[in-house]
């Protein structure tokens, strides 16, 4: 329903008199969908959700007890992950989603004042890492996610750079 038939109808409840209980539903369904409250919270929840459950996956032991998932040479990822180009649908998060997790995860790879991250980016080899020598069992890194997750905050502050970024790489191509 667009938003001028929602408005339309604004009319038609304010002149009855006493709404039903199923017009009461629908307002309350109505002010939902237009309001952004919340969303973002919501979002970072499934991207922590979504991060949690892929690490359990790669802390997954083989029939032989090495990692199912991992080289266990380099402790480079074998699946796909929820930040990854070709990952992101099937841990059910967004495109931009993926992308504001990789910029997450990305830029922890370079903080020096914070906990060693738990994954580790090797630009060259286009490649991520699982940092099994901090965090040997999926206990400690599921400490590590708990203790460092991504925040509300964070998104926001990615989402703005990355908007930021797109404006001036499209205004230098128009020029």
């Amino acid at each position: 329903m667009s938003f001028t038939e929602q408005l339309s109808r604004v009319a038609e409840i304010r002149h009855s008199e006493t709404p039903g209980t199923y017009i009461k539903q629908r307002l309350a369904e109505n002010a939902q969908s237009l309001s952004r409250a919340g969303e973002m919270a919501a979002r970072v929840e499934a991207i922590n959700e979504a991060l949690t459950a892929f690490t359990a996956l790669l802390y997954q032991a083989d029939t032989d007890g090495s990692f199912a998932n991992v080289d266990v040479a380099t402790w480079r990822i074998l699946v796909p992950a929820p930040f990854g180009s070709s990952g992101w649908r099937k841990w059910g998060l967004r495109a931009w989603e993926a992308g504001e997790l990789r910029r997450f995860l990305a830029r922890r790879c370079t903080m020096t004042d914070k906990r060693p991250a738990l994954f580790d980016y090797n630009a060259e080899s286009r490649t991520w890492h699982l940092n099994v020598s901090d965090y040997p069992t999926f206990e400690t890194a599921s400490h590590y996610l708990k203790r460092e997750p991504m925040t509300v905050k964070a998104l926001r502050i990615l989402s703005a750079q990355f908007k930021t970024e797109t404006a001036t790489s499209y205004k230098a191509a128009k020029k």
